[in-house]
């Protein structure tokens, strides 16, 4: 049991430090934020599904009016999304593996910008960074069947009678990111009344 749990937190470390290698990340504020958030969210009960998508972050320079991404994908990248398909837990129906046409062997890269961070609050930092990854999570229709298969019954039944809004906060919450959703919401109350004013 104990060279299995072994094994699991490697793979985990292994995951997080693919998925940092490849992002682009400019300052060491969003890098320290995006491992502890990754960390986080692989250590908890939804951690199943972060390791079966391919999440990438790029943190945009201000003031940038136009960007270009290269994003290289190793073949260890490749041989250790192929071993996270090999090693699922329970088989998925043919239609979940190839969802919307796409080929076996084919995985789902999701890209998520970061175009503004909070100068000194490491909690807004974070909960924007965790925004993102819940709004994705809650309106992308595949990995929305993966969350429900990670659920209770009760949990499932409650997560699909929810709006997209209501899935966020409760990923958000389910994550244990609730401080840092509230400091991004300051954060961003404060920018729009200073916008206004």
């Amino acid at each position: 049991m104990k060279e299995r749990e072994d094994k699991d937190e490697l793979r985990k470390q292994e995951m997080i430090a693919q998925v940092i290698d490849l992002s682009q990340v400019l300052s060491n504020e969003i890098g320290s934020c995006l491992l502890e958030l990754l960390s986080r969210i692989y250590n908890s009960n939804l951690g199943a599904v972060l390791s079966k998508n391919l999440l990438l972050f790029y943190e945009v320079p201000k003031d940038t009016p136009s960007l270009s991404l290269t994003i290289p994908i190793s073949a260890a990248t490749l041989g250790l999304i192929n071993r996270e398909e090999s090693e699922g837990d329970q088989p998925l129906e043919k239609a979940e593996l190839h969802p919307q046409g796409t080929q076996p062997g084919g995985f789902h890269l999701y890209l998520i910008l970061i175009q503004r961070s909070f100068s000194n609050n490491r909690k807004a930092n974070m909960g924007l960074i965790a925004y993102e990854v819940a709004r994705l999570f809650s309106s992308d229709g595949r990995v929305v069947q993966q969350i429900l298969q990670t659920l209770t019954d009760s949990e499932s039944a409650q997560f699909k009678k929810m709006d997209i809004g209501n899935r966020m906060d409760w990923l958000m919450g389910k994550w244990g990111f609730s401080e840092e959703l509230r400091a991004l919401k300051k954060e961003m109350a404060f920018f729009k009344g200073k916008r206004a004013s």
